[in-house]
């Protein structure tokens, strides 16, 4: 029996190389900032991710995190080859993880404030000391409504804040009368299920704020980011791709150049100091 040992020693040494090179290549990460519940936002980005696979001919999968502050140490680290987030957040990335911004959504972003259809609330000036559900503090359209109150004379004391963790949590939130108004991206509401869209009705919508950009990890080599940007740039081409930037409101896709992501730099200190960073 000793002198067969080489014998199968060679055998499994010829499997294991046969599957090594067999073996699919190693996953494309995609993280995406828990603006939406997580399955909400994973099947929302499921046709952007079929696209990348198909198109970059190696598994690609979705991330993101229980809430903004984790999502974004992650991406500080960092810890996804493809980040999709909030555009100041972006630009952050950019800064202080190296990221490399390859992509943007079209579409316009408005700060909305929704509350129930029965509400007697019309404006702004009516939610003084009433329960309003935000997000994370650090997201763009909460540092813009921040901004937005203060200049019609509402300060943060008088209103009562309910931290949720997603913005279609914060319709729910509304929706069943445990909250008086809601802080959310215009968008969220065409994004959220129709029984909770239904529900609600919105008094404030903001002037356009920059939207959700798309960067690549600079671990990734030029090649692969190149690979990466030329499929984000054709998806709006595709079938799937049109259906995904109706559905998603985000309209189109386009090249995030130097100059948008410098324009985001005004955002930056109260991104800081929201992150504790």
């Amino acid at each position: 029996m000793k002198a067969m040992r080489p014998y199968w020693l060679a055998i499994a040494l010829w499997l294991g190389l046969a599957s090594h090179l067999h073996a699919q290549p190693e996953a494309l990460r995609i993280g995406i900032i828990p603006y939406l519940t997580p399955n909400v936002l994973i099947s929302l980005f499921q046709p952007l991710r079929l696209q990348l696979e198909k198109d970059l001919g190696r598994p690609v999968e979705l991330y993101t995190a229980p809430d903004v502050r984790t999502f974004a140490r992650r991406t500080l680290k960092p810890d996804f080859d493809i980040v999709i987030t909030a555009a100041h957040q972006a630009r952050l990335a950019q800064i202080e993880g190296g990221y490399l911004p390859i992509a943007r959504f079209t579409g316009p972003l408005h700060a909305a404030v929704v509350v129930n259809k029965n509400s007697s609330a019309q404006n702004l000036a009516d939610l003084k000391g009433r329960r309003v559900a935000v997000t994370d503090r650090s997201i763009l359209v909460n540092i813009a409504m921040s901004r937005l109150f203060a200049e019609q004379g509402i300060n943060e004391k008088d209103l009562h804040y309910l931290p949720v963790n997603s913005q279609n949590t914060g319709i729910l939130t509304v929706a069943r009368g445990d909250a008086d108004a809601a802080i959310i991206a215009h968008f969220t509401l065409d994004q959220s299920p129709a029984e909770q869209r239904d529900a609600v009705r919105s008094i404030f919508r903001s002037a356009v704020l920059p939207n959700v950009t798309l960067l690549a990890s600079p671990v990734l080599d030029a090649s692969r980011r190149e690979q990466i940007r030329k499929s984000l740039l054709q998806f709006p081409k595709t079938v799937d791709g049109a259906k995904f930037l109706e559905t998603s409101r985000f309209q189109g896709i386009e090249a995030a150049d130097e100059a948008f992501m410098k324009g985001l730099d005004l955002y930056l200190k109260e991104t800081r100091r929201q992150l504790d960073l």
